[in-house]
């Protein structure tokens, strides 16, 4: 019992490492080949404005010196 348990515990991490090794081969690409540039600065210029949102939220709960500088 012990030996089918081993087995399937190689076998099983293996086939993880596999998919995973493949799901990032993908995103890999499909970050290279960069489809639509502009789409990409749109999700750039989106993602900051929620950065900036998220630090003001903080900034007016927080007292914090460091993060939010003179705020």
């Amino acid at each position: 019992m012990l030996k089918i348990i081993l087995i399937l515990t190689l076998f099983l991490s293996s086939c993880s490492f596999i998919v995973a090794k493949k799901a990032v081969n993908v995103v890999d690409n499909a970050l290279d080949r960069g489809p639509n540039p502009e789409k990409k600065e749109k999700i750039i210029k989106k993602q900051n404005k929620i950065k900036d949102k998220a630090k003001e939220f903080y900034c007016s709960k927080v007292k914090d010196e460091e993060k939010c500088g003179n705020e």
